[in-house]
């Protein structure tokens, strides 16, 4: 039987605003979450940032807690995220 967290891979969209320690704040709580990064994309979106983020190792729960944290940070304007399939 295959483990459903390596079948599942989230993806994180967070629109921020632009500040020299956005990315580190940015990345900090997938590193507290436990989350293994596989791709990071870094692009301006109109006056700020937005940041992609690919990661595995997350269960529904603690993607649920990842998200909210991030919409937490002062510097971040929204997130989305959704999920694929690792085999995808």
């Amino acid at each position: 039987m295959s483990d459903p967290l390596s079948d599942r891979r989230h993806c994180f969209v967070v629109d921020a605003v632009e500040a020299p320690d956005t990315l580190v704040r940015v990345l900090t709580p997938f590193a507290v979450q436990g989350a293994r990064l596989l791709s990071v994309v870094l692009g301006r979106a109109g006056a700020g940032l937005e940041i992609r983020v690919e990661a595995d190792g997350l269960d529904d729960e603690r993607a649920e807690t990842l998200t909210r944290r991030l919409r937490g940070l002062p510097s971040v304007a929204a997130v989305a995220v959704g999920w694929r399939s690792a085999t995808a």
